[in-house]
């Protein structure tokens, strides 16, 4: 799908060039790494013959790849552990077995739940991407888009562009082994404008509908719609609390599904003098008024 409405504009064209500046520091940085790199004498034949050694260096290497190795191996346990610590964690299993039955679900959870990053990759492991379907995921700005599609890589462990990618306005990191991709509404609704069907998809997740924006609403007639054609089609609405009963209303009483929040623990801590006389001991003026 080229994103461009008129691909042969000016800006059309120069959106693709790419920033000339841009381009001249990446030849810089690349000519300064190479004259580090011919500098770098220790374990070549002048080396050899100007009596310089080079096991310094292969032992430092060692160490430094050794290092790097254990620091990538606590980073993913981390990662694992933070998984684990979500709220949406907790209710994995009821929440793939819900979408499962049901072709519509409108799930609630908080800030900090977990729905976000963690939702596709539970539908993703669940199966629903066979036949080589995609899993689109939705989001109201680019920048989260971009976010949310790069932590959802890391954690999955996979490069960027891959399994997991992402689709904003003239900018697609996406390929033909994308199996979950996140994007904005717009990109949606344009490649519904173009797929009636949405043929591509097997699973459509609106996070954040409850934001309310203009293609958000265009695009939740069109899924409707487009419902009663393809029955094999899941769609999944995230909504806040106070939003959740007007989706679940023009979908026909579609199923709500609640992901708890999270507790934090409350520190008391008091306080030796009483508010009040604080407050007349802080500021003696205050008796003037």
């Amino acid at each position: 799908m080229n994103p461009f409405k008129n691909p042969e504009s000016i800006f059309s064209v120069n959106a693709r060039k790419g920033s000339h500046l841009v381009a001249l520091r990446r030849l810089q940085r690349d000519q300064k790494d190479k004259s580090k790199e011919a500098v770098e004498i220790a374990g070549t034949s002048l080396g050899d013959v100007l009596g310089v050694k080079d096991n310094g260096n292969h032992v430092k290497e060692t160490v430094e790849a050794s290092n790097e190795q254990t620091a990538l191996l606590d980073s993913r346990e981390e990662i694992q552990r933070v998984r684990e610590c979500l709220p949406a964690f907790k209710v994995k299993s009821k929440l793939v077995q819900t979408i499962r039955e049901n072709q519509v679900t409108i799930v609630i959870g908080e800030t900090g739940s977990g729905k976000t990053t963690q939702l596709a990759q539970y539908l993703y492991e669940a199966g629903f991407c066979a036949g080589h379907k995609l899993i689109g995921c939705t989001q109201p700005r680019r920048v989260a888009a971009m976010s949310v599609a790069k932590r959802v890589a890391l954690e999955m462990n996979v490069d960027l562009g891959k399994q997991v990618g992402y689709s904003i306005r003239f900018e697609d990191e996406t390929s033909t082994e994308t199996r979950i991709k996140f994007m904005t509404d717009g990109i949606l609704l344009r490649e519904a404008l173009l797929d009636e069907t949405l043929d591509r998809y097997g699973c459509i997740i609106l996070d954040e509908a409850h934001e309310r924006s203009l293609n958000t609403d265009v695009m939740l007639g069109l899924l409707k719609q487009l419902l009663s054609r393809r029955r094999d089609l899941k769609v999944i609405v995230t909504s806040a609390t106070m939003n959740a009963a007007k989706f679940s209303t023009f979908f026909g009483s579609a199923p709500q599904f609640s992901i708890p929040g999270r507790t934090f623990p409350v520190q008391t801590i008091y306080s030796k003098f009483p508010v009040e006389d604080y407050v007349e001991s802080s500021h003696p003026c205050l008796d003037k008024l």
